[in-house]
């Protein structure tokens, strides 16, 4: 029947039919099995590792579908080497190792292809069985009859997954092929383990773009089919698991490959034997997690005693960490931390009775056990805190790393309950609040990683409700927090019921709360996004709740990234928004969001892009006053990772210091975000602790009572006061681990510790006398900061692993010792440190040992196989200092041991290994660099051959043989020298002076040359090494001292005398300058006339090495009168210059303020004299002119004019200087010679012609004559000085021609006309010039000040020179020398105030100030600091530099120069100077020999960009040392870049090569248009935003020096804090609030009217005023504050009375002033001026008419009254005393008015409910309506005489049920009720009243 039934069936069936593989009842199937796991990067070339098992599978049927398998003959093997050259390597230890594993035989079920469950003795390990299910897992076979090609979910090994079969049949051979191929990332259930990434979201949009690990698996089965049965002949699989950490397809990518070969070879007949053991059922096919879980995969060893391995592994750690932290000190606590995780409690115990007496091991138990992260370890913990064998500090460190880092188990959950509820205090202290936040974390981990995590819910949520019913603020905070950190949507409607708006009750918690409970949310919102989106958006629309709580709200909302609807109702809420802090805190977040380019907030940026669109960019303009958000965040598509940082400002009455900043950092890496840092501090009440004078909470009823006032307003309310305190708090990837405030109390202690005695601080006492006698400490902290491991399971039956760690080990030891003289007392104060002298020994040190490993491979507790990639960081800081201070003598000095060892201070080592280690031969373990510094090819070293046969080849290579030696030998010694080690960068930096030199070493070697992606930058060695080496000096150092002495003391301190010598003469007599030196010292008195003869007599400095020092008399004659005094200046120069030369070394032109033009002139002539930059901008043409004519002996008389006025002769003797050769001043010539290098030859167009004034004195002409021969005679033995080529003139010729333009400006047209120069414009220069572009405007110096009452003569010598395609037009002309610097003779003088005086003194007092003979300073002044740092030698030899600092100030200018030498006698020196005057500031550095190698000038000048005013800052230089070349070009390739993220746009002009320009000019109080011209790129940013209003005036003048140079800093500080100031004005008809709104009403009857008060629950101050007279404008003002009464009222003759406490004071022929208890009074003509500042109370100033009153800015929001509450925010200025807002202007100045109890005191009003005379309908009745607000109504008895009208709200009752007026006069129901029409009522505001009116 059966042989009938099979036939039909192939009939019908055909191909399709075969039966299922199985395994026969009493047949043995014999198979080879080779299995092999191989992880690596897939390039050649590079080190893999990985493990190969061959063996002998046996598979017997021993009853139906039960079968069973039996391992033997096992062989394995270990590669560890290059791929694929290096083969397997057979192990004996690791094959007896598994043959042990495998040795028992198991069952298994199996019918149709599939495995069902295994059965298998207790001895096989799970890891055994995980082998066997590898093999087992390669016969799973889901085979359909029916089909050839289908897909299914399929279990296996790795779970269920995505499996799609292939079936291809031979029927000749009676073979099947199958092929099966598994998606391992798409599975219905997955076996994987991921453990420590519980605090990071996974990005979905990230990972759908990109995964960073997949895995796949292809099965190919070759079955043999016969009548009956099928048998699996050969089975072939090939598993792939790749891991990416960056972008799959270009990051670059690692692998683990695994393969297996099952080949059928025999099947015998005979019964299998089974062994006689016990076979448990041991689970299904799927993978078991064994031992694999508990080995840490970064080491490999045997553990055989436990406990006395730990205590081994203890004391090494302690012993090698006792000095210096070992870069393997983490390695060996993470060894030792795995002891204790395979250790039990016995064990925890034992070692815990043997150290904890000993601080050192004791630490690293506390820190190591938390890490184990097991329920053992935390019962270990709980016993210990039972027991209390803990300190607090300790318990809390504990239990915070130890609840962090477990894992929710069930047993861990029991342990940290129990801890919780018994050992953790309800109350704030600091163990309470880290133990429940703590907690909660671990509640996060148990909520996310199953579903029941009701327990701890319930016990957090218990504890918020008892917090709730005790009502106590700090046990509330500290619930919700701990709710927030849980972030589990069950937790809402707990939290609801602190919200406000929710509950009744919620709204009477402080706003703290309220913001806590808010913030609460945030986490809740990535589980449930609606729920907190209905809930945050409900707050933010609810303007009745706080705007900092609704800012809050915002946050949370926008954190849960809503859709566009929601975005676009919060954008739409923005533009009804009355706050202007929540609208400017929205904006600002919106738009900084729109600009995100993370994947996972794309689709919201667009969002927010749109709702932008909506809002108007006014909120842009807000101040710095406002919130704000500032977010920046980038993101790499290559690395798939990005970066986030946010700061929020919250801030809610605009005061200067925000009330809230929060800080938070967000990382994409891995397809995963997280929040590693968020970090919140709040502040309130801090600006007026530190306000001067402030005292809280002072007695303040004494002797005013300011509640008896205030009882007349209707129901007033303080503010809510807030408190002083500061509150911060910490947050790691979203969870909080502390939160704490500093509260009054503390602060208070704090400042009183500071300014109080000792008797109330012993803690202070303690510490000094603690430090007197020495104090040593020493803290290690080891961590286990990252375990993050994600393991899966091969189809080898091995699991593979990629994980993380990162450990570190942090040590600080040191011991200070202070001696203090005169020792401190008992009533000692700190302040008392000021006057004592204090001597500090310190010797510290801090090292950082940490280390980071990533593993990717096998790792079992039998062998390890992979990858392994070490990263280690070694840093050691050593201090060792003694520092002696004597405040009184303004003497500091610092002792440090010279440099002895090569110290190493960071180093940086990265290393990738591939690495095997098993069990069985732990000694075998071998690591192989992943690539091999041999492997990386060096391209430059390998020659070329040419392959060339032809004779022609050869006949070159042998004629060029014999040039070729050289360069031969070059490249082979360049070629051994290359061999040292490869790709070593070593920078070492050479103090050889002090004995040390800084080296910095780099090595790096990666495998970016085989693919060019990120990974294999990283793959292979990298090292980074800084460390401090020894130089050899002649005689050792003994140790390095540095001494700063400063005051009247300075010259005593200096060692070597600073003397400048004459580099021609070279020769200086040392002994004169000492004696020089000691006059100085010896008669300072006599400095006055010192000063000025030392800078009148004036010469040019030389710099050539030949030159003659020619002098040019520069000063100049303000007058005709003046002309005598020229004359005698003229005649004491030629004195000095018959003395010898004079050498200036502070004056040389070449680096003087003009900073050599031959950055930018072309024709460059350097004036002398005190014109001194006018070359820079604009050279004389004469020269130019000259120069080119010959340079024959006799200058041409022509070309130079004498001038008498104004010009300080300074043009014309530089005209007739270049026209024989000789210079006197180094630059003129450099340039015009440089000119000439460029071969360029500049002819003379036009000889110029030059008219003298007709007014030009006899002397002057004289002199200028006599001059001339001078010069013609030292020109011949002088010799052309060489230039050095600075500039060339095609070079500056851009900024000639830009300067040329402006003539025509500069110029007033009385000068015009003298001028005979034709000057040559280019249609270019007409044309730019009407460009409106920023960048071409051009800047004008604000110095020159005209007065057309000075005749200014001008010697004006122009011709233009043409040179190719360059055309150079400039003019000099004496006094208006240029725009950017001061004609000598107009300004110096101050506006003809000084005009008379002799010119010699405005020269000194000015006209020195830039000139080329600037002198040095310490010729004539003694020094004000000395440093001196030297290394004292054993020979006693001075060694080190000495720099001494010279100050000197009068009103016009500061004068500084600081002077740097080597203690050695050497010509080496560095010289800075700076010279300020108003409106112009300029400074150098000069340094080299004699000052003279290299310099760099800058200069800084206000004026004006296009009629802007502007400032400029001008940076120029000569010659510079390579190094700072080299350096500034690297710089400069990424501004270009830089400059574009930060807005500026970029414009191509010719920028002169050593000269950087930066321009910034005011176009509007708040912005600012900058120009940044450097060489080669021209930058510029138009209405560039400032935080604060520019101090714009009208430009200041010389003599009321509003803004200079030196007090510009200053001047923009008290700018700001003016700005933070509010002033109100009050007068008859209109009044101005705080905030700037205006509004027209008066109140002119005789009741008093609050214009301001102190709104505070405590007032400081109230100020009323009101009509004395009804006819007259007359009022009197009442200024009350806490300690004094103040009244100002008219009298008879229009003056004021002011009386202090009902005394009169300021009588009118008596005192101007008047002061009591911190108030002051006094007059300004008739206006009374009253300043109260530590009542808050700026000052207040009446005339009679106008009240103005400016209040502090710390009272930002805490006033009230008239003039409003001070908040930047003018929705809400109509605020009446019960905090409502008034309807009517008219019903808001009511309600401040102040009544009296009787009508005798003048006001007759009192305040009375009204019923309206209507009955409106409401909601369908007839109503009844009464006021909500009262209205102002005449007394009893009394009748009005005048109305107004005012606008109240109205509750309306209906009609038949309504209350009487009385009744409702007396309810309180009032207060509460509701408004249901608004109404205009009759108020009086005048009576006339009979009788006895009550």
């Amino acid at each position: 029947y059966f042989n009938m039934f099979y036939t039909v069936s192939i009939m019908f069936y055909g191909n399709y039919f075969f039966a299922e593989p199985d395994f026969s009842e009493n047949k043995v199937y014999m198979f080879n099995y080779e299995s092999m796991l191989l992880s690596g990067l897939p390039e050649k070339g590079l080190a893999r590792a990985g493990i190969r098992i061959k063996s002998k599978v046996e598979i017997s049927g021993i009853g139906p579908k039960l079968c069973l398998i039996r391992i033997h003959s096992i062989e394995a093997a270990e590669y560890n080497g290059v791929w694929p050259t290096s083969s397997f390597s057979r192990s004996l230890k690791l094959t007896q190792v598994l043959t042990g594993q495998l040795s028992n035989p198991i069952k298994f079920e199996y019918s149709n292809g599939h495995v069902g469950n295994l059965m298998a003795p207790d001895s096989v390990s799970d890891d055994g069985l995980n082998i066997y299910r590898g093999i087992l897992n390669a016969l799973e076979l889901s085979i359909k009859k029916m089909q050839h090609s289908y897909s299914l979910q399929e279990a296996g090994i790795g779970g269920i997954c995505n499996t799609t079969y292939a079936i291809q049949e031979n029927k000749r051979a009676n073979l099947v092929y199958v092929t099966k191929s598994k998606d391992l990332n798409s599975c219905e259930e997955k076996v994987e383990m991921v453990t420590g990434s519980a605090y990071t979201q996974p990005c979905r949009t990230c990972q759908q773009r990109n995964k960073n690990s997949r895995a796949t698996a292809t099965y190919n089965y070759k079955i043999k089919y016969t009548r009956n049965e099928a048998v699996i002949t050969q089975a072939d699989v090939e598993e792939i698991h790749q891991f990416a950490p960056f972008n799959e397809i270009t990051g670059g990518n690692a692998i683990v490959e695994a393969r297996q070969k099952l080949s059928l070879t025999d099947v015998q007949k005979h019964m299998a034997e089974v062994p006689p053991k016990e076979f448990q059922n041991r689970g299904s096919l799927q993978y078991q997690f064994g031992s694999e879980l508990l080995q840490l995969p970064v080491h490999l060893f045997r553990i055989k005693n436990v406990e006395s391995q730990i205590e081994e592994s203890l004391q090494d750690l302690v012993e090698t960490t006792s000095e210096q932290l070992p870069s393997d000190a983490p390695a060996k606590a993470l060894k030792l931390m795995h002891l204790f995780r395979a250790a039990n409690e016995e064990n925890y115990e034992s070692v815990w009775k043997q150290f904890s007496s000993r601080p050192a091991y004791r630490r690293y138990i506390l820190d190591i056990i938390p890490a184990v992260a097991s329920h053992r370890a935390l019962r270990f913990l709980r016993h210990k805190m039972e027991r209390q064998e803990l300190t607090n500090w300790e318990a809390a460190q504990t239990v915070l790393v130890a609840l962090h880092s477990s894992t929710p188990t069930r047993d861990v959950m029991e342990e940290a309950t129990l801890i919780v509820k018994k050992h953790c205090p309800r109350s704030s202290t600091v163990l309470g609040k880290v133990c429940h936040l703590s907690y909660a974390s671990l509640c996060h981990k148990q909520c996310s990683s199953s579903d029941s995590c009701s327990e701890c819910l319930q016990l957090l949520h218990g504890f918020a409700g008892e917090a709730l019913s005790k009502s106590n603020t700090e046990e509330i905070s500290l619930a919700l927090k701990a709710l927030g950190n849980v972030g589990h949507p069950a937790s809402i409607k707990h939290i609801k019921k602190f919200l406000p708006g929710y509950t009744a009750s919620a709204s009477d918690l402080p706003r703290k709360v309220h913001a806590t409970a808010v913030m609460a949310l945030k986490n809740i919102g990535m589980k449930d996004p609606k729920m907190v989106q209905a809930i945050t958006l409900e707050i933010f629309l609810n303007h009745k709740i706080d705007p900092r709580v609704r800012m809050l709200a915002a946050v949370v909302l926008l954190e849960t990234k809503p859709g566009l609807p929601i975005l676009m109702t919060l954008a739409d809420a923005v533009l009804k928004e009355p706050s202007m802090q929540v609208a400017s805190f929205i904006y600002s977040y919106l738009r900084a969001l729109g600009r995100s380019t993370a994947p996972d907030l794309q689709v919201m940026a667009s969002a927010c892009r749109m709702a932008v669109r909506v809002l108007s960019p006014k909120f842009d303009r807000s101040g710095y006053q406002f919130s704000k958000v500032f977010r920046f965040s980038m993101f790499k598509e290559l690395l798939m990772s990005g970066l986030a940082a946010k700061y929020l400002v919250l801030n809610n009455a605009g005061s200067l210091i925000p009330k809230m900043a929060m800080s938070q950092l967000r990382t994409h890496f891995l397809g995963r975000v997280a929040d590693p840092l968020e970090v919140g501090i709040t502040v309130e009440g801090l600006q007026e602790m530190f306000a001067k004078g402030y005292s809280p909470d002072r007695n303040w009823e004494a002797d005013y009572d300011f509640k008896e006032i205030l009882k007349t307003l209707s129901d007033w309310k303080a503010f809510s006061s807030d408190k002083p305190f500061a509150s911060g708090y910490l947050k790691m990837f979203g969870q909080e681990l502390f939160f704490g405030g500093l509260d009054k109390n503390a602060i208070q202690n704090a400042l009183q510790a500071w300014y109080g005695p000792d008797e109330k601080t012993p803690s202070i006492r303690r510490i000094i006398s603690s430090l007197q006698s020495g104090v040593g400490r020493q803290w290690t902290k080891a961590l286990l900061s990252s375990e993050i491991r994600r393991i899966v399971p091969t189809c080898t039956g091995f699991p593979t692993e990629t994980s993380f760690y990162y450990s570190s080990i942090t040590k600080v030891a040191g011991n200070v010792q202070a001696q203090i003289t005169p020792s401190p007392k008992s009533d000692f104060r700190l302040t008392e440190l000021l006057n004592a002298n204090i001597r500090l020994r310190s010797k510290m040190s801090l090292s950082i040992a940490k280390e980071m490993t990533f593993v990717m491979g096998i790792n079992t507790h039998m062998v390890q196989a992979g990858l392994e990639a070490h990263t280690k960081m070694n840093a050691h800081v050593p201090v060792n200092v003694i520092a002696t201070v004597h405040m009184k003598e303004k003497n500091i000095k610092i002792e440090i041991p010279p440099c002895k060892d090569e110290t190493n201070i960071i180093t940086v080592r990265s290393k990738t290994f591939a690495i095997t280690r098993n069990i069985g031969d732990l000694a075998a373990s071998k690591m192989t660099p992943v690539l091999l510094p041999e492997a990386v090819p060096d391209i430059m070293k390998m020659s070329f051959d040419s392959d060339s046969a032809s004779g022609e080849t050869d006949n070159i290579r042998d004629r060029q043989s014999a040039e070729d030696v050289s360069s031969r030998n070059s490249f082979a010694f360049g070629q051994s020298s290359s061999r040292k080690e490869p790709f070593v960068q070593s920078m070492c930096s050479n103090a050889s002076t002090f004995g040390f030199q800084v080296c910095i070493e780099r090595k790096s070697i990666h495998a970016a040359f085989i693919k060019n992606v990120p990974l294999y930058y990283l793959v292979g060695e990298h090292a980074l090494r800084m460390s401090f080496k020894p130089v050899y000096t002649e005689a050792p150092i003994e140790k390095i001292q540095v001494t700063i002495q400063a005051g009247d003391q300075a010259p005593t301190r200096m060692v070597r005398l600073v003397t400048f010598e004459d580099p021609e003469t070279q020769v200086s007599s040392t002994k004169a300058a000492i004696k020089r030196v000691k006059k100085i010292l010896d008669d300072t008195d006599d400095q006055g006339t010192r000063k000025s003869r030392g800078s009148s007599s004036s010469a040019s400095s030389t710099s050539g090495s030949a030159e003659s020092a020619m002098s040019s008399p520069s000063s100049s004659d303000s007058d005709n009168r003046a002309s005598q005094g020229g004359t005698q200046i003229n005649l004491k120069t030629r004195r000095s210059k018959a003395k010898g030369k004079k050498f200036y070394p502070f004056g040389d032109c070449s680096s003087s303020s003009s900073s050599s033009s031959s950055g930018s002139s072309s024709s460059g002539s350097s004036s002398s004299g005190s014109s001194s930059s006018s070359s820079s901008s604009r050279s004389s043409k004469s020269s130019s002119s000259s120069s080119s004519s010959s340079s024959s002996g006799s200058s041409s008389s022509k070309s130079s004019s004498s001038s008498s006025k104004s010009s300080s002769s300074s043009s014309s003797s530089s005209s007739s200087k270049s026209s024989s050769n000789s210079s006197s001043t180094g630059s003129s010539n450099s340039s015009s010679s440089s000119s000439k290098a460029s071969g360029i030859k500049l002819k003379a167009k036009k000889q110029s012609k030059t008219t003298s004034f007709p007014r030009a004195s006899a002397a002057g002409r004289e002199r200028s004559v006599r001059e001339q021969k001078h010069k013609t005679q030292s020109s011949s033995s002088s010799s052309r000085s060489t230039s050095s080529g600075t500039s060339s003139s095609s070079e500056s010729v851009d900024v000639a021609r830009r300067h040329s333009k402006y003539d025509r400006q500069a110029e007033p047209k009385y000068v015009k006309s003298q001028f005979n120069s034709r000057s040559s414009y280019d249609v270019s220069t007409e044309w730019e010039y009407h460009l409106p572009k920023v960048y071409r405007l051009h800047f004008r110096s604000a110095h020159i000040h005209w007065h057309p009452d000075r005749k200014i003569s001008s010697s004006s010598s122009s011709s233009s020179s043409e040179s190719g395609s360059s055309h150079s037009n400039s003019s000099s002309s004496g006094g208006s020398s240029s725009r950017s610097s001061r004609p000598s003779g107009s300004s110096s003088h101050r506006h003809g105030e000084n005009a008379g005086r002799s010119s010699r003194r405005s020269h000194v007092s000015h006209g020195s100030s830039l000139t080329c003979e600037r002198n040095f300073l310490g010729d004539v002044i003694p020094p004000g600091i000395t440093i001196v740092a030297q290394a004292v030698r054993s020979d006693n030899r001075n060694q080190g530099y000495q720099a001494t600092t010279y100050v000197r100030s009068d009103a016009a200018k500061v004068d500084v120069q600081l002077v740097v030498v080597q203690l050695a006698e050497t010509n080496w020196k560095a010289c800075a100077d700076a010279v300020i005057l108003p409106l112009k500031a300029q400074a150098r550095l000069r340094w080299g020999k004699e000052c003279r190698d290299y310099r760099i000038a800058a200069m800084a000048t206000t004026g004006q960009l296009a009629r802007k005013p502007a400032v400029q800052l001008k940076v120029q230089w000569g010659n510079l040392p390579s190094w700072i070349k080299k350096t500034s070009m690297a710089f400069m390739q990424y501004v270009p870049g830089a400059a574009l993220m930060l807005g500026f746009s970029e414009a191509h002009q010719r920028n002169p090569s050593h000269e950087f320009i930066v321009r910034a000019a005011a176009t509007s109080p708040r912005t600012i248009d900058t120009v940044i011209k450097a060489p080669g790129v021209t930058l510029y940013y138009q209405a560039l935003r400032m935080p604060f209003t520019l101090p714009l005036g009208p430009s200041p003048t010389y003599e009321t020096r509003d803004i200079t140079a030196w007090n510009l800093l200053p001047e923009i500080a008290l700018q700001i804090t003016q700005e933070d100031q509010s002033t109100c004005e009050v007068s008859e008809g209109d009044f101005k609030t705080f905030d700037h709104v205006s509004r027209t009403y008066s109140f002119n009857k005789s009741c008093n009217l609050i214009v301001a008060q102190d709104c505070t629950e405590h007032p400081k101050f109230i100020i009323t005023t009101r009509k004395v007279d009804p006819q007259s404008f007359s009022r009197e003002v009442h200024i009350n504050t806490t300690s004094v009464n103040i009244t100002i009222c008219p009298a008879a003759n229009s003056s004021l009375l002011v009386a202090c406490n009902e005394e009169p004071v300021l009588s009118p022929s008596g005192v101007s002033e008047y002061e009591k208890d911190n108030v002051k009074i006094y007059k300004n003509g008739t206006t009374v001026i009253v300043e109260a500042p530590t009542q808050g109370l700026k000052n207040v100033t009446f005339d009679g008419v106008i009240l103005k009153v400016t209040v502090a800015s710390w009272m930002r929001g805490k006033t009230c009254g008239v003039c409003g509450n001070n908040d930047r925010e003018k929705h809400n200025e109509l605020l009446m005393p019960n905090h409502k807002l008034a309807h009517s202007c008219s019903a808001f100045v009511h309600s401040w008015v102040l009544l009296e109890e009787t009508c005798s005191g003048g006001c007759k009003l009192q305040r009375s409910y009204v019923k309206l005379n209507r009955n409106p309908t409401i909601d369908g009745e007839e109503s009844t309506c009464y006021s909500v607000d009262p209205v102002l109504k005449c007394m009893k008895d009394c009748t009005p005489i005048e109305k107004t009208s005012v606008k109240v709200g109205f509750h309306c009752f209906p009609k038949d049920t309504a209350v009487r007026l009385p009744e409702w006069q007396r309810s309180s129901d009032k207060k509460s009720a509701s408004e249901d029409v608004v109404e205009s009522v009759d108020a009086d505001i005048d009576c006339t009243c009979t009788g006895d009116c009550s």
